[in-house]
């Protein structure tokens, strides 16, 4: 009877209840919408003042979806204090005596985030589309790359997971957030001129926000090499299971 009561959907459930009657939650989720479709009609109006600019699917989905590596930054933060808080606040010592099991919670908070962020990302990346083809100069619609669309709005979902999981890697807010700027911004930007010059474009591709960016990147001709879409993919999924994994690991063997 208590394995019914703490079973892993009863679980999400009372993961996913938290976090959707958080006030906080529809703050973050409205901003990133705001940011995805201020910055897309921002940019896109700019260029599209310009005389000869490029009327493009492609140079339209770039110029669209830039401001997702803003979301990114957000929903990773996001997805830290999804946990951090609860070991700040002392909360997670209560989630631990209702769930012993530690790992189903992690897992718990990473469904809730999936089916809580995903629905709005998307809809803000469908909404930053249609206003930018809605400022294209006179002339047929641009086609709305769909791959590119979903990769955009899945993108920043798969940090925030990252972010859970350096969380529970963590436990504690300002480190973890530290630790998750450093490894999104900081380590890109160093091994470029740190590693040897035919190496660095190999690894840096690797890089979790470099592989998230080219989950909805399209050919206009980027001086930066860019894994294919279905490689990113698989290498965003790579480094989010991991990340999970390690944080599973050290709830499963630390005392809150």
């Amino acid at each position: 009877m208590n394995a019914y009561r703490v079973s892993f959907p009863r679980v999400a459930r009372a993961e996913g209840g938290k976090l959707i009657t958080l006030r906080s939650t529809w703050a973050v989720l409205s901003v990133t919408a705001v940011i995805t479709v201020g910055l897309a009609v921002a940019i896109n109006a700019n260029v599209y003042r310009r005389p000869g600019a490029e009327v493009s699917s492609g140079a339209l989905t770039a110029q669209t979806f830039l401001g997702v590596d803003v979301v990114c930054l957000i929903l990773g933060v996001f997805g830290i204090l999804m946990i951090t808080g609860e070991f700040g606040s002392g909360l997670i010592r209560a989630t631990f005596a209702a769930v012993p099991r530690r790992v189903p919670v992690l897992l718990a908070k990473a469904v809730a985030l999936v089916l809580v962020a995903f629905p709005a990302t998307l809809a803000a990346c469908i909404v930053a589309m249609i206003a930018g083809e809605a400022l294209l100069p006179a002339g047929p619609p641009a086609d709305i790359p769909v791959g590119a669309l979903f990769g955009a709005a899945a993108a920043p979902v798969a940090l925030a997971l990252i972010g859970l999981g350096i969380g529970a890697l963590v436990r504690h807010t300002a480190a973890a957030i530290t630790v998750y700027v450093l490894t999104m911004l900081v380590l890109p930007a160093i091994l470029q001129p740190a590693l040897p010059e035919d190496l660095a474009d190999d690894v840096v591709r690797y890089v979790p926000i470099a592989a998230a960016q080219a989950m909805y990147a399209v050919d206009t001709g980027n001086p930066f090499p860019m894994l294919a879409p279905g490689a990113a993919v698989l290498t965003v999924a790579a480094w989010t299971v991991l990340t999970l994994a390690a944080g599973a690991v050290m709830l499963r063997h630390r005392d809150p």
